[in-house]
């Protein structure tokens, strides 16, 4: 357990990448923690949202599309209150977190039912990378159509200490309408997809000349890929799935996959009017359809800036391609080849996902490699709860150590094989890895894993998990989903 227990220790002196920066109003509804404890309460609800000109029906957290911003730091205690007002089950998940899977915590099997309510506690740890998460339903058949209503919000881990870097928050979603609507602007001029920016169809931003600001992005649609421009702008990757990047990459497109968030330094240039563009999304009618969607625009003008250029820098996690692999394994993804998506299942190493099944268990303190295969034509998104994990290669091709994600994007046909270290006592318990391409994952694309502790359990442990037992009863919620086995 010594090489267990040095890695608890280096992951428990690292910090995250971002500090505190100086706000800009989102027009969201922002809530803080106050003295190591956020409390909010959520209410699911079916209910008109508007977005633009446009009312549409919605599935929100307390009436609002965009979701409530948390705003947070490592070491605090998130206090939420879930009500459901929905005719459907639902609950919720905390992407990107590293903490415990079981109990009242980040527990996706938990079910909250119609008229009820649950209370998570949910412990950030002191070891949680400051940067840019999210909180969504994720109850299994219901999660593409919650989400996609508006099921979601932003999770901000941040420290106290503001820098003089300014940050601009971009919570982007859509809804898809595959049939007509018999509105002539969601059926013509949008082509039966409703993007928005913090809930509007439209954002408008500001910067001076020669200004650096960091712009974080969220994608909070159930399954779109989306490919964000600046028009005369390159974006200057500085972070990914809450984590630091340590490579030097500047993007004129950034492809955000389904799940993912990046956080990027924009630089302003000239005095002048730039679009905000989502490319690949078609607007307009006849000799006015674009192929790029425009949603919003950067106005930048006034006099040069003289504001800080630059981040401080922040440390990176291990690079698990110097630590011992402890097992190898492959996931595929596969799924039915009928041309009806209505009939279509999707599959993990050939099995649907069944809540009661244990599909995979691992011993706290492995570090392992995966291979995640593409067995088909289709978008598919590999994400996995409670942990991050490091890209190897692609199709073969190595990949620079560029520091740890959540979501990956599994090319068509293709693969790639990650190392995820399952080394953080925290993750005991039983949490999914699935695609994030939502509707595949409500077709059966998820699968659970168990991580369990080796050692013999203690009288203490016992005892706790004699608790537990009593807790979920009270609850009403069956044992063998509260993710943890018995002792």
């Amino acid at each position: 357990m010594t090489r267990i227990s040095n890695l608890i220790v280096i992951l428990a002196l690292l910090l995250g990448p971002f500090a505190a920066r100086a706000r800009e109003p989102t027009g969201l509804t922002e809530i803080y923690s106050k003295d190591g404890v956020l409390h909010a309460t959520l209410v699911a609800a079916d209910g008109k949202v508007r977005i633009g000109d446009l009312d549409l029906d919605g599935v929100t957290y307390n009436g609002i599309y965009a979701g409530p911003v948390l705003h947070v730091h490592p070491g605090d205690v998130m206090r939420i209150h879930l009500v459901n007002h929905l005719s459907q089950p639902t609950n919720l998940h905390f992407h990107g977190m590293r903490g415990s899977p079981l109990g009242n915590g980040d527990n996706a099997h938990l079910l909250i039912q119609p008229n009820g309510g649950f209370d998570y506690e949910v412990r950030i740890p002191v070891t949680q990378p400051i940067g840019l998460y999210w909180y969504h339903a994720h109850p299994h058949r219901h999660s593409e159509h919650q989400i996609m209503g508006g099921l979601s919000g932003t999770i901000i881990v941040e420290e106290t200490t503001p820098t003089p870097v300014r940050q601009r928050l971009f919570v982007l979603k859509d809804m898809v309408f595959e049939d007509d609507t018999g509105n002539a602007v969601i059926d013509g001029t949008l082509h039966g997809v409703v993007q928005s920016v913090n809930g509007r169809l439209l954002t408008e931003e500001a910067m001076r000349p020669g200004e650096t600001q960091l712009w974080r992005f969220t994608n909070q649609s159930a399954n779109r890929l989306l490919h964000i421009a600046l028009e005369g702008h390159d974006f200057h990757i500085v972070g990914q799935d809450g984590e630091p990047t340590s490579n030097e990459q500047s993007v004129t497109v950034l492809d955000i996959p389904p799940g993912s968030r990046f956080d990027v330094l924009v630089a302003a240039g000239a005095a002048g009017h730039y679009a905000l563009l989502a490319k690949g999304v078609m607007t307009g009618t006849g000799a006015a359809r674009v192929i790029d969607r425009t949603i919003g625009y950067l106005d930048v003008a006034g006099a040069t800036a003289t504001s800080a250029t630059t981040l401080n820098p922040a440390p990176l996690p291990p690079d698990l391609r110097a630590i011992q692999i402890d097992a190898t394994r492959t996931v595929t993804f596969t799924q039915t080849t009928t041309t009806n998506e209505v009939d279509q299942n999707f599959f993990i190493n050939g099995k649907m996902y069944e809540a009661d099944r244990i599909d995979l268990r691992v011993p706290l303190g492995n570090t392992e490699e995966w291979t995640i295969r593409n067995d088909s034509d289709d978008l598919h998104v590999f994400h996995i709860h409670q942990i991050g994990f490091q890209v190897i290669e692609v199709n073969g091709k190595l990949v620079p150590f560029d520091g740890y994600i959540d979501n990956v994007l599994v090319p068509e046909r293709g693969e790639v094989k990650l190392r995820l270290p399952f080394t953080s006592p925290l993750i005991v318990g039983r949490f999914m890895f699935h695609c994030h391409v939502l509707r595949h994952e409500d077709k059966g694309m998820m699968a659970n894993i168990e991580i369990y502790d080796p050692t013999p359990p203690t009288v203490v442990v016992r005892l706790q998990h004699l608790y537990l037992h009593v807790l979920w009863w009270w609850y009403g919620v069956p044992w063998t989903q509260c993710g943890l086995q018995d002792a």
